[in-house]
């Protein structure tokens, strides 16, 4: 039997916080129930019912509290009101939320470049001589366009050498280039008209496309996409940690630049997933051996950076326990993580400051693991901060990412130093990190595609599987392809030459300085001087003189760059014909090696070398 509820005030007031928080939690507005008889909360007797909330929201003081005391009355009203169904008080509209809400940056600029090139555009048309009044407003002109107005729009696009603030264009040399501009024109042109592009008009323009492609000699194939695997990736962090060619400012910047290259191919990660990894993102623990021995510390990573906008928006989390690979510790996630966290004293345990303190710690009680947890007021830290020179002092900001321009260049320069015939980029840990999952036999597809964040296999097929085919041979002839020489002339380190030049000669600059389009350019720029003297400085003609010196410093770096780029490509075809004549003919065999590292270890410091030495001892323990 039910009892009456209380008309005392006091019952009205001693309602816990916490149950003052939600209408769900709460069993305030409703008749005593006992403990016997209460129901899950997805039932439908459980809640109260809507007619009735609605007719409290809309019941009169004068009904049936025209006898209570005025601060009773009082309680009462801001006791309901509580509890009552919320107003549509207006604060969302739709037309507010961007149509790019939740897009990447890369993709809105991408976006809002080809919105600015078509208005672009119309502005030159505008111009021309009895000229379509439609060109006068840009989305009124594409609402209008016809597959030649895009044709030729896109055509223009190919022609541009310059911004309209005057900075040079990076131009086309992929076909895949134009192919995304068309893709993004097309979203473009669907806000503007509110409707699907038809399929007539798409089919002119594409075949129009086919055209420019062949004219203006675009590449039609993908960036190749060579893999790399932890044979690659060892040397170049041990070049990391050596070299002297390349300067940082602090040596905490090699550290952090080998464990995301550590991190990067073990978690099979984006860049952007990277950069954006926190103290936070950290699970530290030790965990029980199972097979016996000293426990193991463990790292677990929780990167916050998905693609939700192609349906894949849950997170993954990657545990690595310490695995000690090889004879040096270059490429030890725990080593170098831990590097940085005692570094910083990240520890919430005060006397845990060293890898000491860790190694004589044990999971007690039969646990399997003791957690090994971060401060809390470090969560924002990041694992791979900015580094900058504030007031002529290097200061690492734990709270700033580093700059994805800032990473690419520090990788650039090392694989020159190291000698890679291309540049490393961060997606060739997924190329080759994505082929041993395939041919692991221990990950399913759909776990493939879980751990590399794809919706479908479709986008692995696509742009991960490796296009360079070995093995075939011993199939056709029966026998069993062997493993080790295909992942040896598949990898990137198969172009390795040290001796690939990484500056011009003097002749090579000389070279330079005698290209029609620069001495062109210093003409012009020598013509704007004279004038300049003889009209008594006047400011115009400053600043134009101030803009043709920075074009002819850019157009210089510029055809640098290009042969820069020439000599090093042919340089395998024209030393590989040197080194076959010198061994045929008996000559001496190249010591410049020997003589590299003799001059590496004269120019480091005592503090690289005692660095150096200590990631290159041997591991004592295998834990």
């Amino acid at each position: 039997m039910r009892r009456r509820r209380s008309p005392n005030a006091s019952n009205h007031g001693t309602t816990s916080e916490s149950s003052c928080t939600s209408p769900i939690d709460t069993d305030d507005d409703r008749p005593f129930e006992p403990d016997s008889s209460e129901t899950d909360l997805t039932e439908p007797e459980y809640s109260p019912p809507a007619g009735r909330t609605i007719a409290r929201k809309k019941s009169s003081p004068n009904s049936g509290t025209k006898s209570l005391p005025a601060d009773l009355l009082n309680v009462e009203r801001v006791h309901q009101a509580r509890y009552q169904v919320p107003d549509d008080d207006t604060d969302e509209d739709l037309a507010q939320v961007p149509e790019d809400y939740g897009r990447s940056n890369k993709t809105k600029k991408l976006k809002l470049r080809l919105k600015e090139r078509w208005a672009w555009f119309c502005q030159m048309k505008a111009m021309e001589l009895s000229t379509d009044p439609k060109w006068e407003d840009a989305e009124d002109a594409l609402r209008e366009a016809s597959p030649n107005e895009m044709h030729r729009f896109l055509n223009w696009c190919l022609k541009l050498e310059y911004s309209p603030n005057g900075r040079r264009q990076k131009g086309y040399t992929k076909a895949s280039a134009l192919e995304a501009d068309w893709k993004y024109f097309r979203i473009y042109y669907t806000r503007v008209t509110k409707h699907e592009m038809s399929k007539e008009m798409g089919e002119a323009v594409r075949t129009g496309m086919r055209y420019l492609v062949d004219k203006r000699g675009l590449d039609k194939q993908p960036r190749a996409n060579v893999p790399v695997y932890i044979e690659d990736m060892i040397p170049f962090n041990e070049t990391i940690l050596q070299t002297r060619e390349k300067r940082f400012h602090l040596g905490f910047q090699r550290i952090i630049l080998c464990l995301y290259n550590t991190l990067g191919l073990f978690t099979i990660n984006r860049k952007q997933a990277m950069l954006d990894l926190q103290f936070k993102h950290l699970q530290i623990s030790l965990q029980q051996d199972p097979h016996g021995g000293p426990p193991k510390p463990m790292i677990e990573l929780e990167p916050q950076f998905v693609k939700s906008v192609l349906g894949m928006s849950k997170l993954n989390t990657f545990a690595l326990p310490e695995i000690v690979y090889g004879v040096s510790l270059v490429f030890s996630p725990h080593v170098l993580l831990f590097i940085i966290l005692f570094y910083v004293h990240a520890f919430e345990a005060p006397h845990l400051t060293s890898m000491e303190d860790l190694r004589r710690l044990l999971v007690e009680g039969g646990r399997q693991e003791m957690p090994l947890p971060l401060k809390k007021e470090m969560d924002n830290y990041y694992v791979f901060p900015k580094v900058e020179v504030i007031c002529g002092q290097p200061c690492i900001l734990w709270e700033t990412p580093m700059n994805g321009s800032t990473l690419d260049a520090q990788l650039r320069t090392s694989s020159e130093i190291h000698g890679f015939l291309n540049h490393f980029f961060s997606h060739q840990f997924r190329y080759g990190g994505g082929d041993l999952l395939d041919k692991s036999g221990f990950v399913s597809e759909a776990q493939r595609n879980v751990i590399m964040a794809h919706a479908t296999s479709k986008t692995f097929i696509k742009h991960y599987r490796p296009r360079r085919h070995t093995g075939l041979q011993e199939i056709m002839c029966g026998l069993n392809p062997d493993e080790e020489f295909s992942k040896a002339v598949t990898r990137m380190s198969r172009w390795i030459d040290r001796r690939r030049p990484r500056y011009l000669s003097n002749a090579e600059r000389e070279a330079v300085e005698k290209d029609p389009e620069l001495q062109s350019a210093i003409r012009w720029q020598v013509d704007l001087e004279t004038q300049y003297a003889d009209r008594s400085q006047n400011p115009a003609l400053r600043a134009m003189l101030e803009d043709q010196k920075r074009q002819v410093h850019n157009l210089r770096r510029r055809l640098q760059d290009k042969r820069r780029k020439e000599t090093r490509r042919d340089f395998s075809r024209k030393q590989a014909v040197i080194d076959i004549e010198r061994q045929l003919t008996g000559g001496a065999v190249s010591d410049e090696p020997a003589r590299e590292v003799l001059r590496k270890e004269f120019e480091m410091p005592s503090e690289q070398i005692l660095l150096v030495e200590t990631f290159f001892t041997w591991p004592t323990t295998d834990s």
